[in-house]
């Protein structure tokens, strides 16, 4: 039996010292992992994107976005999406539609519409398109792959695919005007396995990091070894 020596050396301090380190990774990737775990489980894994607080509205036939290349979005890690309108009359007839760009752009051709670049709590920064009545009541278009229609919210799901789409947001029937909220949500490929891997690693290097604290604590009170 031998007796460590007390004290603290270079190399004792050098070890806390990375142990704590080490201790905030851990934290952070448990942090992480855990969060990813639930957002993975919590809504159907669906993670909204926060639209939801701003207000839209339009006295014209249509409301679109610009469009945008949704298997490149996030890396490339988005799965589905879900785009859900809830209009602020509860009784008003809402067409939530997802469309190729072009389809949808040959669409709304001469239908006064306006396309919505951005949005903040001061409103949508829009350009106004100048024309008339659709033709054709959007149900009855033919240009989507994915749509929503019925009175009051309606919500609509797509499978990510590769190309430019946009969406659009009018009144079932056609008619003119539209006001409400768009909430947008994601679900993101593989996050319940990236979160239970990062919860893991962190747990793993959690546990290193507390031998690397505990251990020159304990020899440097002189502990028998």
């Amino acid at each position: 039996m031998r007796t460590t020596s007390a004290g603290w050396t270079a190399g004792r301090i050098a070890a806390v010292v990375v142990g704590a380190i080490l201790s905030l990774v851990a934290l952070t990737l448990v942090g992480a992992g855990g969060t990813a775990v639930y957002l993975a489980s919590h809504d159907g894994g669906y993670i909204d994107l926060g639209t939801g607080r701003y207000a839209h509205r339009t006295d014209t036939y249509a409301m679109t976005t610009d469009s945008w290349r949704a298997d490149k979005q996030m890396a490339g890690l988005t799965d589905d999406l879900r785009i859900t309108f809830k209009p602020d009359n509860p009784s008003d007839p809402v067409f939530v539609g997802l469309a190729d760009e072009g389809k949808l752009r040959q669409y709304l051709n001469g239908v006064q519409h306006v396309t919505i670049h951005d949005s903040s709590g001061k409103g949508d920064t829009e350009s106004r398109h100048p024309g008339g009545t659709p033709g054709t009541p959007p149900g009855k278009a033919g240009v989507w792959v994915a749509q929503a229609s019925g009175q009051g919210a309606q919500t609509l799901n797509w499978s990510v695919k590769s190309g430019d789409v946009a969406a659009v947001v009018m009144k079932a029937d056609g008619s003119r005007g539209q006001a409400g909220h768009v909430t947008v949500a994601a679900k993101i490929a593989w996050l319940p396995w990236i979160g239970a891997a990062s919860l893991l690693a962190g747990l793993l290097v959690l546990a290193g990091s507390v031998l690397l604290i505990v251990r020159p604590l304990r020899r440097a009170r002189g502990r028998a070894a």
